[in-house]
């Protein structure tokens, strides 16, 4: 099976946010209108997203302080467990999860120019200084450092791997306090239980999908059995490591790697695609690795 982060598309194996009464004229006339209680959506504004990662990532590349991707490479294969005392955290809307998503990419420099640049993965927080994503998102020595961008556009380097797992394909990533609150970490899903996901396909960020838990299963990763969660909610390529969140907005998984179903074979070429699993890891998983 191929992670999400190799390729652009989906394939075989890919692994991968009224009105209120009028008592009389004179009261129209002497009071002032009052406020709508509609918020104005979040707009998203793509490139600009990719503009700014851009910009910052190349003024903090250029300082003393980063962390290099080796590092938290060497230390990711420690694969380190943690006891976290995660803050507890209030239930959550879809606006307010949006909030403790996070952009987690891999910095690297092209051929055509001398910026450097985000390859763009999902995260979440689940403490304002700790992120959670996969650890096939991690684990990119061809990467020079690992960035993360927050929601209210603010950006950090990654201090440290806290926690990580191969075999769950998870890691807990440091960062300075950002004071954002994060989401809370819930209980497994049932099968057949609504579930949303807000992610980052295709630099398509903060896109939410709704769907439902499809079903639990066993999957193999190092020729080791793991259980792992299937969701109907789509995601793809960039939305490795988001949360998936049930509706109380707590993390009940997070998205790993999408698998295509192809009716034919033909010289090895797959034709007519049927359908695309939506593979995930438990929360379960993320609670064993942090002692929850």
């Amino acid at each position: 099976m191929n992670w999400i982060k190799l390729l652009p598309v989906a394939i075989a194996g890919v692994v991968l946010c009224g009105c209120t009464s009028i008592l009389n004229e004179e009261a129209i006339l002497n009071e002032e209108a009052p406020a709508s209680s509609h918020s104005e959506p979040s707009v998203i504004n793509d490139r600009q997203i990719v503009q700014q990662m851009t910009s910052r990532v190349t003024e903090m590349m250029d300082s003393d302080s980063v962390v290099e991707m080796k590092d938290l490479i060497e230390k990711l294969k420690e694969e380190p467990k943690a006891k976290l005392q995660l803050p507890e955290v209030s239930q959550s809307s879809a606006d307010e999860a949006q909030k403790a998503v996070a952009v987690v990419g891999g910095v690297y420099k092209c051929n055509r120019c001398p910026d450097w640049h985000i390859a763009p993965a999902s995260g979440f927080l689940i403490a304002e200084d700790l992120v959670v994503t996969n650890y096939h998102v991690v684990d990119n020595p061809e990467r020079s450092g690992l960035a993360v961008r927050l929601f209210d556009g603010r950006m950090f380097m990654v201090e440290d791997v806290v926690a990580s797992s191969e075999q769950y394909d998870l890691a807990v990533l440091r960062l300075p306090k950002t004071g954002v609150k994060p989401v809370a970490l819930g209980p497994s899903a049932p099968v057949g239980a609504k579930v949303s996901l807000i992610s980052h396909p295709n630099r398509k960020f903060y896109t939410l999908s709704e769907g439902r838990v499809a079903r639990y299963f066993v999957t193999q990763r190092n020729r080791k059995p793991v259980p792992a969660m299937a969701i109907t909610a789509d995601f793809g390529k960039g939305s490795s490591g988001a949360p998936v969140l049930n509706e109380q907005g707590q993390v009940v998984g997070i998205a790993a790697s999408t698998e295509s179903l192809y009716y034919t074979e033909k010289e090895g070429v797959q034709n007519n695609l049927q359908m695309v699993f939506k593979n995930c890891v438990p929360v379960s998983q993320l609670l064993e690795l942090i002692g929850g």
